[in-house]
């Protein structure tokens, strides 16, 4: 198994351990007899390094060629926790990690060393090209420049993820279709939305929603959406079941 699953699990279990106690403390109202502060651990295991991760074996007893792992698990305070999660707290919720980057432009490897110097998402990988900071980048994981380039070039590319109707409580509201993607604008600009190579009008439009206002024949099809810079992301789609006509008719 990689290292990092081993530290994990050892520390799930911590957490259920410390959970029971509290429970203890607080539910039974039962004195704590003892806590726990640090944890050392001495691991026996044979070493692979596969695909720049590290992964474990287990030794048996008796084998003599396996290494030795000297793990501490030290207590951490809740301020520590704290002070160590604020970059991980100001993180835009919305935004797309780097194993989203589909394509070529970066493999299993590429993603792994830009995750060992902190980078996880589209936007950290796009401040630091927009800082001038790619060479350095380069430098660092080692991947060339103009394929982090290509993985940015995609993915800046508009991709649809959702199409649903807006329901509305007002029966005299014009009919809507919500769409949600990424980078919907294309870096910029008014997109130009068709279906079957006929317009649809935009009533609203950012980089991960817009709203339309369909015709009455627009319910169903292959829609695309093409950015001033000539990107494009298309689907088709069916929701003729909450089409103005299907309503009439189940009415009547």
């Amino acid at each position: 198994m990689p290292l990092e699953n081993f530290i994990q699990a050892v520390q799930t279990q911590l957490d259920k351990a410390q959970t029971a106690m509290t429970m203890k403390a607080r539910n039974l109202n039962m004195p704590l007899t003892f806590a726990i502060k640090d944890i050392s651990l001495d691991l026996r295991a044979h070493v692979d390094f596969s695909k720049s991760e590290i992964r474990i074996r287990p030794a048996g007893s008796s084998d003599a060629e396996a290494s030795m792992f000297h793990l501490v698990f030290a207590a951490i305070t809740r301020p520590m926790i704290e002070e160590n999660s604020v970059a991980q707290a100001v993180e835009d919720p919305h935004d797309r990690n780097i194993d989203e980057i589909g394509g070529d432009s970066l493999t299993e490897e590429n993603r792994r060393r830009l995750e060992w110097v902190g980078v996880r998402t589209v936007s950290q990988l796009r401040d630091i090209e927009a800082k001038g900071g790619g060479k350095n980048l380069q430098r660092v994981t080692g991947l060339p420049l103009d394929r982090l380039r290509a993985a940015l070039a995609h993915a800046s590319t508009p991709s649809i993820d959702h199409i649903a109707p807006v329901s509305s409580d007002d029966n005299n509201d014009p009919p809507l279709i919500r769409i949600r993607g990424h980078n919907l604008l294309g870096g910029g600009g008014q997109p130009r939305v068709t279906l079957a190579g006929q317009a649809m009008a935009i009533v609203s439009a950012s980089d991960r929603e817009m709203l339309l206002a369909p015709q009455a024949h627009q319910w169903q099809g292959e829609i695309s959406i093409s950015s001033p810079a000539g990107q494009t992301a298309a689907t088709s789609f069916d929701l003729t079941p909450f089409s103005p006509s299907a309503k009439m008719e189940v009415k009547s």
